[in-house]
């Protein structure tokens, strides 16, 4: 049973499979006052059943995935908990591009198990304020394309299928503007290919036409 907290307080979640580093995440938090440990969780499965609990930021190992995709979980979470923000918790040190990739899926940033006991605390507060957390060159290549993420779409289509990376990609430079052959070269991919891509979002919006989509989204 997740334990109460004031609503001043930022409620977190963590998923972490090692209980050695679960124990001195909540140990950590614990001693902050304006932040409370809801529910501390080992495994994917459970993190999603408990996310009923709400919580503005999910701390997630992502070895705890196992088999399972990134990109599925955050659909899940936001799914479930819209508001909610995923940071990882990074035992190794995966490539830029790694990093890059999951930014753009949907974490909000990362933390590392070298970083001080100051820097998760500032970390957490920064990305519960909605900023990204991640080093300037990280975020830079991150955003250096139109981003849409995945709780803005949740947000403001309410049951919305999941869009694959690709569709979201497509959906942003839509919304950016482009043509049908913009995109296309920007994509490095054929214009029959982006009017496949744009026919199966405008289905999961439910929308007939760019103009359509634009007018969906822009409404906020």
């Amino acid at each position: 049973m997740s334990a109460p907290f004031a609503k001043s307080e930022i409620s977190i979640m963590i998923v972490e499979s090692d209980p050695v580093r679960q124990k001195a995440l909540t140990d950590l938090l614990a001693k902050q006052d304006t932040m409370a440990v809801i529910s501390t969780v080992s495994t994917r499965e459970t993190a999603i059943k408990q996310l009923s609990s709400a919580p503005d930021i999910l701390i997630l190992n992502p070895v705890v995935l196992k088999e399972h995709t990134l990109s599925r979980f955050i659909r899940s979470v936001y799914t479930k908990s819209p508001h909610t923000r995923v940071l990882h918790f990074l035992t190794d040190n995966p490539a830029d591009d790694i990093l890059i990739s999951d930014i753009r899926t949907g974490i909000r940033g990362y933390l590392k198990k070298t970083d001080l006991p100051a820097t998760i605390i500032k970390a957490i507060r920064a990305v519960h304020e909605g900023e990204l957390w991640a080093e300037r060159r990280i975020l830079e290549k991150a955003i250096s394309k139109p981003m849409i993420l995945p709780e803005t779409l949740q947000m403001q289509v309410p049951g919305l299928p999941p869009l694959t990376n690709r569709e979201v990609e497509m959906l942003s430079l839509v919304l950016q503007g482009a043509s049908n052959r913009e995109i296309a070269n920007k994509s490095s991919i054929s214009e029959r290919t982006v009017k496949t891509h744009l026919y199966r979002v405008y289905r999961k919006l439910k929308v007939k036409s760019r103009t359509k989509a634009i007018a969906l989204l822009s409404h906020s």
